[in-house]
């Protein structure tokens, strides 16, 4: 107590050291007697309690004050004498006396809650890095030699990444005609470096982060929140060197294009000479094997004169922790690429490489991706038995909840606060369209369980947010 500096030297038993366990008692001793130093309450030649006395004083063992007076004698504030008082330093340098103000150590990033639920498209699910195969296949990839560096990525994983998709997708590739990314993003930046020039044309609604990787390129949206039609694309020729599109989980319900449509499409493009990039999004994310055959396998089987570029991700089944995708591409944009990512270097290392190779191989990731099946179909069940929600739209493999404005930032604020995360229905809309608002939700990211609660704190929400006459809807 700072009381204690009028007590004689030989009875000063305490110092004025506020105590807590944020952080090593040691370090806050030393501290607590630099500031008494600094601001004159302790003066040079003053003696310090003894370790016995000041231990018991302030709840703490002799060797955590022994550790601090020690450190304190080192950096020149006490001096130690055989069979006498520990004293601060007569010799205290004028320095070390003045008051100054120490700037506040900058504060650590707030870490999100434990239990925070993600239902957000293309987060959450169960964490693979404690998946047992995906954790032995990184035990093998350390003990096995990856070979020379291949920049477009290596033999053993983009033949496994062929395997993969044939088995998964239906899809018939040579492994030569990929390219192994670290995502999505990562294989729009590659394509666009590669000589493709013009404006993009997108989806609207469509995947913010989608736009978000295309910020720097000039972006002409297209109508597809009923579906798209091939017809209204016309106004894009002469305008749009090519179109991103997500034919199996389009924003934000989560719907399928039609084959008729993929043909359409595909036909269009070859005749106005544009390039069509397919973002196989959440494809694997199905109750089953889809029959849908991708826009790449449809332009080679209709034998059409148009590009294709086949962009995929694992980051919807591994997360983004595991950041790894891959660009299937063949003929001139198919070369152009490969000569970038040679001049760039591999986009992940060889080691993460042959981890996500052996996990592939095992069968890892397709046990993994049933359970995510599995997983949608009790969420299926879990929404079928909630429920009415105002605003629901269930219509493909995401839940959407429309609303008015306020009640959707009201509904997306509060689920935060409870450590819960959704996706906002406005921002999948670009420029001055007729924007809809509320919330999107991947209800297979969490078990049944979590899903039911979920559900029943967002319909008590719900009901909150409507008018005082309505009736409100109980969990």
């Amino acid at each position: 107590m700072s009381a204690a500096s009028s007590l004689p030297r030989s009875t000063r038993e305490s110092l004025d050291i506020a105590i807590d366990h944020g952080s090593p008692l040691p370090d806050q001793i030393v501290a607590g007697i630099r500031d008494l130093v600094t601001r004159g309450e302790l003066r040079p030649g003053d003696p310090v309690p003894s370790s016995r006395r000041l231990a018991g004083h302030l709840g703490v063992s002799r060797g955590t004050i022994e550790t601090a007076y020690a450190q304190l004698a080192v950096e020149g504030y006490l001096l130690t004498r055989e069979r006498a008082a520990t004293i601060v330093d007569p010799d205290l340098p004028t320095a070390l006396l003045r008051h100054t103000d120490v700037p506040a150590p900058p504060s650590a990033p707030q870490r999100p809650p434990r239990r925070l639920i993600d239902l957000r498209p293309g987060h959450g699910g169960d964490d693979p890095l404690r998946d047992p195969a995906f954790r032995r296949a990184w035990r093998e990839a350390l003990d096995v030699d990856p070979g020379a560096v291949d920049p477009l990525g290596q033999p053993g994983t983009r033949w496994a990444i062929a395997d993969h998709l044939r088995l998964l997708r239906g899809m018939s590739v040579d492994p030569r005609d990929i390219i192994v990314t670290s995502g999505s993003r990562d294989g729009l930046r590659l394509l666009f470096a590669s000589g493709l020039d013009g404006a993009i044309g997108v989806e609207n609604p469509g995947f913010p982060g989608l736009r978000l990787a295309m910020a720097d390129r000039e972006l002409l949206a297209f109508d597809v929140s009923t579906g798209l039609d091939v017809e209204g694309l016309t106004e894009l020729e002469g305008q749009v060197a090519a179109v991103v599109v997500t034919p199996n989980h389009q924003f934000p319900h989560g719907g399928t294009m039609p084959v008729s449509t993929r043909i359409a499409l595909l036909t269009w493009a070859a005749r106005a000479g544009v390039v069509v990039i397919e973002d196989d999004y959440d494809s694997e994310a199905r109750l089953q094997r889809t029959s849908v055959p991708t826009l790449f396998d449809l332009a080679g089987s209709l034998d059409l004169d148009v590009g294709v570029v086949h962009i995929g991700t694992f980051s919807t089944v591994l997360t983004t922790a595991v950041s790894t995708g891959y660009i299937v591409a063949r003929g001139r944009l198919g070369e152009a690429m490969s000569a970038v990512r040679t001049s760039w270097g591999p986009a992940i290392a060889p080691v993460l490489q042959s981890a996500i190779a052996a996990y592939l191989e095992s069968g890892g990731l397709r046990r993994r991706i049933a359970r995510g099946r599995r997983r949608l179909r009790a969420a299926e069940a879990v929404v079928a038995e909630a429920g009415a929600i105002p605003g629901l739209v269930h219509e493909g493999r995401t839940l959407v909840i429309e609303t008015d404005e306020d009640g959707a930032q009201a509904l997306l604020r509060e689920l935060e606060g409870r450590g819960i995360r959704v996706a906002s229905l406005a921002a999948g809309w670009s420029g001055d369209s007729a924007v809809r608002h509320g919330i999107v939700i991947a209800h297979s990211n969490v078990e049944a369980t979590v899903l039911r609660s979920v559900l029943g704190l967002i319909q008590t929400l719900s009901g909150e947010h409507r008018e005082p006459t309505a009736s409100r809807i109980e969990p």
